[in-house]
């Protein structure tokens, strides 16, 4: 099968799966998010393997999961910290060489993209105990388009008008231009939002929330091209034809949710 079409193919399941999990909410939605972020840490400990680091795969994927359990478990916290502890001790079962870059990846691999992404989850619960009808459901799809509009609006800007670089050694075809207007589609999106469905939201809230899908999230995307390119592959995975890995379609969602959250949380009287 040629790229475009697996390409094409994977956004027709895929894309439905997300809606029809983040609709639904509660542990449907809990559970795509921790296999997509479970999976998108394995990729990134083979992204360390591959610059040669001696990472364990199996305990640092099962203190990430163990993360999950503060969803459910009032001790969730001495649970992840037992857990990191035996990751700790592990790593050093064999020998001390090495030790460092290996135990920092293991704990990096639990932050991002675990910790980070399941901030998703957060969001989808809290907004449900809070927002009246489907505007919880609304408030999360919000994030997701925003990050999708905006790859689409620095796309097809940057090919059209683009010219200054933006991070030449990270990303040779990201500009200026088309990160400004992939910036510029997702203030308009974020204010349709508003208009359309989320009337709620301040217009402190678009400006923030835009921001954050329509720039911060390209930074997201920006990150895990520099590992890529440390690690000198292409992409962090094949589950996704045409796509890549969980780690390269989640990327910019990975660096933008917490950031999401954060405002939700303490900066906007939404939630």
């Amino acid at each position: 099968m040629k790229q475009g079409s697996a390409r094409i193919l994977t956004a027709i399941v895929g894309i439905p799966l997300v809606l029809a999990a983040l609709w639904w909410g509660d542990w449907l939605f809990l559970g795509l998010i921790g296999m997509a972020a479970l999976a998108a840490q394995v990729e990134f400990l083979q992204l360390s393997r591959h610059k040669g680091t001696d990472v364990t795969m199996w305990l640092p994927v099962l203190v990430g999961a163990t993360l999950f359990t503060r969803f459910f478990v009032d001790a969730w916290m001495g649970i992840v910290l037992i857990g990191v502890a035996v990751m700790l001790l592990w790593g050093l079962r064999t020998s001390t060489e090495g030790a460092l870059p290996r135990l920092s990846a293991h704990l990096a691999s639990i932050i991002y993209p675990v910790g980070l992404l399941s901030l998703l989850v957060d969001i989808r619960f809290d907004a449900a105990d809070i927002l009246p009808g489907n505007e919880s459901f609304v408030l999360v799809l919000m994030l997701f388009v925003l990050i999708w509009v905006t790859d689409s609006g620095a796309y097809y800007t940057g090919r059209t008008i683009g010219k200054r670089k933006f991070a030449p050694e990270t990303s040779p075809n990201k500009t200026w231009e088309g990160t400004i207007g992939g910036l510029i589609l997702a203030i308009l999106t974020a204010a349709l939002f508003k208009f359309a469905w989320l009337p709620g939201l301040s217009w402190l809230d678009v400006a923030v929330l835009s921001f954050i899908g329509g720039f911060w999230g390209q930074l997201g995307d920006l990150l895990e091209s520099s590992l890529k390119r440390s690690a000198g592959v292409k992409d962090s995975g094949t589950l996704l034809p045409g796509h890549g890995g969980m780690l390269d379609r989640f990327d910019s969602l990975i660096l933008a949710a917490p950031a999401y959250w954060a405002w939700l949380t303490y900066g906007s009287a939404l939630l």
